[in-house]
């Protein structure tokens, strides 16, 4: 009897019953999120993009409308190598077609030879599949040709772009991008402890504002102390400043979201920050490519710090390019998150104000 009194008043407390709600809802969401959001994913290769460089002038036009027909990517024309390349590094396109000059002339001898730059920084699903379909193409290209040039044969060269032969590297933007908004949802709960003990003691504005500036140290110290470790054993394109300067922003939308949902909702403050793991997770790209997602997800991630931090650490860490739209976006989810969570500090009346004026 005394063990079922026991169980009773477990009931009785609000975090067992946030803790009976994480165990259930959770994986329930991770469930319902990835199965409806992946649903379908390597039978959407049709939303992937890729360009075509024709160095080749009017005899390699045909050549471009053969491939164009023979693939189901999306494709785009760039008038030089260079400029294709830049658009990939952006991850605007997955692969780079180059038909060489003379590539005509040089079917008639049998050497016609297909150049395909795959971009390695890509998400693993797609780069996979782009890779994979490059002798497709060339084979494809060759028997179009074979009632025209004696000699259809077209070889393939596939050049990976952005490549790294050490494996840690490529698992840099996880670490800097993603545990970093776990480890900042964690300290933020035990915070939120802090803050409610703090309460007895202090007026709201001095609890909050003491915060900040806590926070604020943390986000200025723990990446540099988290980039300079990491910077020991891998060396990224982008340089130590850059890196820093990201992780800081990175730090500080991360502390701004997990902290709103504090103010907002108390203790399920914690189940909300949970349940924004698996849309980051699935929306950030390195897995898959956010266009091959179910539609109503390929978006989510531009919202969300750990997805904007993954796709700006894979630009800084595979080619240097720039991250700005991906720092604006960071920095709207900060000024958004912060600006909500200063007017509910505002608006919410502690126990002992509500206490005084109801005295008066």
């Amino acid at each position: 009897m005394t063990v079922f009194s026991v169980l009773k008043d477990f009931f009785k407390i609000l975090q067992t019953k946030i803790g009976l709600v994480f165990a259930f809802v959770v994986p329930l969401l991770f469930t319902i999120v990835w199965l409806t959001g992946y649903n379908g994913a390597t039978e959407r290769v049709d939303q992937l993009s890729i360009g075509i460089v024709n160095s080749d002038g009017t005899q390699g036009q045909s050549i471009e409308k053969m491939i164009k027909e023979s693939v189901p990517y999306k494709t785009e024309n760039y008038s030089t190598l260079e400029e294709a390349q830049q658009v990939m590094n952006d991850g605007d396109i997955g692969m780079i077609v180059s038909i060489p000059a003379q590539f005509a002339a040089n079917m008639n001898k049998g050497e016609g030879e297909l150049t395909y730059y795959v971009n390695q920084a890509a998400s693993d699903v797609s780069r996979s599949i782009l890779e994979g379909s490059a002798e497709g193409i060339s084979t494809s290209v060759g028997a179009q040709l074979s009632g025209i040039v004696q000699k259809e044969v077209v070889t393939t060269n596939v050049v990976k772009t952005n490549n790294i032969t050490n494996f840690a590297l490529s698992m840099l933007p996880m670490i800097l991008g993603f545990i970093t908004y776990i480890a900042v949802m964690t300290m933020n709960i035990q915070l939120n402890l802090s803050t409610m003990m703090l309460s007895r003691k202090y007026d709201r504005w001095n609890i909050f504002w003491a915060r900040q500036l806590l926070l604020l140290i943390v986000c200025i110290v723990a990446p540099l102390i988290i980039t300079s470790v990491a910077m020991l054993f891998v060396t990224p394109v982008a340089s130590f400043w850059e890196m820093w300067g990201f992780h800081i922003l990175v730090y500080i939308a991360c502390v701004c979201l997990t902290q709103m949902s504090f103010v907002l909702f108390g203790g399920l403050g914690a189940l909300f920050n949970v349940a924004m793991i698996p849309f980051q997770l699935m929306t950030a790209g390195n897995i898959i490519a956010t266009e091959m997602l179910t539609p109503f997800y390929r978006h989510i991630g531009d919202f969300l710090p750990a997805s904007n931090a993954v796709r700006g650490y894979v630009r800084l860490i595979y080619s240097g390019t720039s991250v700005s739209s991906i720092v604006i976006n960071l920095i709207l989810i900060a000024a958004v998150t912060w600006g909500i969570t200063l007017a509910r500090v505002a608006l919410h009346r502690s126990p002992a104000t509500g206490a005084a004026a109801s005295a008066h």
